[in-house]
Formats: structure tokens, sequence, C-alpha cells
């Protein structure tokens, strides 16, 4: 199993010499080999490891084994770890996700603040990666799963080797294969008693439809579906490549509508339609979520028919068909907030929209804040920090409200009554102090939204 991670690590580039890794581990038989690996290669690749265990509040006392387990496995190898509390239940809820969702955000969210902090604490730009213990097994349920969600090739294209800066060097490792390694190696983990329970659809996948695919219809019916998965990934990767070459060349903009020639969409295959339709959309959204392939036939329909015809998609956006195009846009709504508002007793916040033409000078005082306008696509809010609250910082990206308000030492007093002007979750301004690196004023900037500040005297 050593040799196929190391051999993962250099064919993907995971890890170079000498660079800094963040191992998540969770006690599980997957993290505890993972972390096993990680330490026998470090005579190889010389890297620096920290271990990070994420408590999801949950599970009570069981959980508290867990976190004490890895404190026991790190003392061992003589590695830094942190155990990284959160409150699964409280966010779930908050969110209206499903306590599983809400499990994964909040741990990606807590590896990536480690991550970051660390960058932070030594000062350097280069990046510090999050190992994570994915393995084929998994890749196999992920693969299902997407399949029988409806999902494109993208979906049933499996778990990829890297994402950002998160590695896997176990993806093609099988779950029996690690649990041998632990045996030969003489290593003891734990099991998560919920990992046992048929509650959420990857178990079901993983106690019942795999074990049947095995033992009933092939024993190598995890390594063709994985081999599947990554065939497929690669012909998604090689479409989506081709989709936006063509986009690239017959792209057309009026004002803030993005489209192409419905001729230049005759002309192509229909997987290729796809995959540039969809394209359009996430250049103006920014994202997918929520578009199904029923909205994508939707669109495929407006090719060839009469001009002027159009169809309402989720978050405002709008696909009209033109004389010779198809045009993706954005509904503009007026935001709820553009006016002067009232912030508890503390102050008051003040609206103005103002053209930007670039030779404006950008205001320095902490009370008084210029944003991008056209960046702005839902309503503001004024309020205080909660949880999931984010903040966007340069060489940063994505920070937690309430790690930027520990790191810039704000009394933990006045933390909960400091004024937030937020889209969702998005935090514009942390009033008086910082704000998001997305919206601010840049050379491409038509239209300015200046807040300013107001102090109750």
């Amino acid at each position: 199993m050593q040799n196929t991670v190391r051999d993962t690590i250099v064919q993907y580039h995971m890890l170079g010499y000498g660079d800094r890794c963040i191992v998540a581990v969770s006690g599980g038989a997957d993290s505890t080999a993972l972390l096993h690996a990680l330490v026998q290669l470090n005579k190889i690749f010389k890297i620096q490891l920290r271990v990070v265990h994420v408590h999801h509040g949950l599970r009570a006392e069981e959980a508290d084994r867990d976190a004490e387990f890895v404190k026991s496995l790190c003392v061992i190898y003589k590695i830094k770890y942190q155990v990284i509390y959160v409150d699964v239940n409280t966010f779930a809820a908050e969110q209206h996700m499903s306590t599983e969702e809400a499990a994964r955000y909040l741990r990606y969210q807590a590896l990536e603040k480690a991550a970051t902090d660390w960058e932070e604490e030594e000062d350097t730009t280069k990046q510090v990666k999050i190992a994570v213990a994915h393995n084929k097994d998994d890749d196999a349920e992920t693969i299902l799963m997407q399949l029988v969600r409806g999902s494109g090739l993208k979906g049933i294209g499996g778990i990829r080797p890297i994402r950002g800066r998160i590695i896997r060097p176990l993806l093609f490792v099988s779950r029996a294969q690690i649990e041998n390694y632990l045996k030969k190696e003489e290593k003891t983990y734990i099991t998560d008693s919920t990992n046992l329970c048929d509650d959420y659809t990857r178990n079901r996948i993983r106690h019942d439809i795999i074990p049947r695919l095995t033992e009933s219809i092939n024993k190598a019916a995890i390594e063709n579906i994985t081999r599947a998965g990554k065939l497929i990934g690669s012909a998604d990767l090689y479409l989506s490549k081709t989709a936006e070459k063509i986009f690239n060349e017959h792209e057309e903009r009026e004002g803030n509508k993005i489209g192409i020639l419905t001729d230049v969409l005759k002309q192509q295959d229909i997987v290729i339609i796809n995959y540039i339709l969809r394209l359009m959309i996430n250049r103006v959204n920014k994202s997918m979520k929520d578009i199904t392939s029923r909205h994508i036939d939707e669109m495929q329909d407006l090719i060839f028919a009469q001009p002027g015809k159009k169809i309402d998609l989720p978050y405002r956006l709008v696909v009209i068909r033109t004389y010779d195009k198809l045009m993706v846009y954005k509904k503009h709504r007026e935001h709820a907030s553009v006016q002067d508002s009232q912030v508890g007793d503390v102050g008051k916040l003040i609206f103005k929209t103002l053209p930007y033409h670039g030779m404006e000078s950008i205001p320095s005082s902490d009370d008084v804040k210029w944003f991008d306008y056209d960046k702005i696509e839902d309503i503001m809010n004024i309020r205080t920090r909660k949880i999931g609250d984010y903040i966007e910082l340069n060489k940063v990206g994505k920070k937690s409200v309430k790690s930027f308000m520990t790191d810039a030492k704000i009394p933990a007093e006045i933390r909960s009554s400091i004024p937030i002007l937020a889209v969702g979750n998005h935090v514009m301004w942390i009033v008086g102090y910082r704000i998001s690196e997305y919206y601010k004023v840049t050379s491409k900037t038509k239209k300015i939204l200046e807040v300013i500040y107001r102090r109750t005297v």
C-alpha cells in the first residue's frame, strides 16, 4: 500500500520536497493508515506534517474518545496536532442542512482555517496542503451515488485526486488493502459507530449495494467502477476544454448578457452544446448549484425557438433567444439595503451609488468604503456575525469571520456587537475593520456602492 501512496503522490505532484501538509485524522482505519504512510514516506519527501482532528460535537463520549486516540497517535509520532471543535447540530439547523452536509462543510472549513493559519504563522507564499483519506471504495460509492442522482459526466467521474490544496494520497488504495496494511504494521484504529449504521445514503451503498455487487456479480466491481469513473472524468475534462475553446472563439457580450450565435450552436454535437450552455451559466452565475438537466434541455429548445422567447432559471437567471443568438443574463434586483439604515444604537449606514471612471481616489477611511456594485447580486443585510460567516482576503481566500476577529485581536466582549454588512454568509464589510476582497473596486468596476458609517456620538 505504501508504494501505491508514494506513486500517487509523485504522479499527481501532490507533495514536493520540504512541503507542509495538514493530515485530517479522525482515528478511523483510513486516516490512521494515511498518517502512518505519510510518516514513513517522510524519510523520502522530508515534508512537515501536522494533524487536525475535527470534533463535530456529536456522539458525546465516543467523540471525546476519538480525539484522545488521535492525540495519542500524534504523541507517538511526535507530530504537532490540533483538535477543532464545531457545533454541527446548531449549524445544520441554522443553515437548513442535513447533519451529514453540515458536518462536511464545517470539517473542510476547519481544515482550511488550520492551513491558512499555518501559512500566516510562517509568513510564506508556499501553499499548505491538506491530506484527506478518501480511498478507492469511497470513489466507487461516490460514482454510484452520483449515477442514481442523475448527475452529468462531471459527477460520475468520481473523486478527483487533487482539488485546490486538498490531496488524496489513498485514492487508488482499496479499503481491504488499508486494513491489511494496518494489520501488517500492527497499528490500531477506532471505528465511528455511525459508519456501521444505514442512516445515510452513502452507508446504505457501502453496506448493502457494494457487497451485493462484489459477492453476487463481480468481485472486481469496485475496481471496474473506479476505472470507469477515471475514464469518464477524462472524457469530461476533454469535453469541457473543447466546449470552452469553441465558446471563447464565438462569445458575444451585450451589456450584462453573455451568449453565442445560434448558428454556431447548431453546428455542434449535442454533448458539446450541453457543455457550452453549462459554461455560459457558470460564467454569469459563478455556480451551477440547482441547475438541473431539465433547465439545460429547456435552453436547448430555445436554440430552435422564435426570437424573443425566454426562460427563467434559478438565481434570477434568464435565458433569451434573440434574433440570432442565445443569451444568458442575471436580472438586476434593487438591493433592499441601499437606503440609510440604523445599526442598533451604535450608528448608521448611509448608502450612495456612484459611477466609476477609474480616476477617482478610493477612500482610505475605516468608516467609508467603496464596493463594486455590479458584484452585489443579492439582497444585503446589516446585522451582527453568525455561524458560517466568512470574508475573502487577499492571498488567503475565504476566512471565517470568527477567525478574522481572533487574528485581528478584536476584544471578545465586543465581537458580537460589531455591525456586519453581508450578502448571505459572505461578509462584505466588518464595519470599522475590513472589506471583502471580492467586492473591492477594480479597473473593471463601472458602478460604485459607497457606504458611510456614521457613529453615534
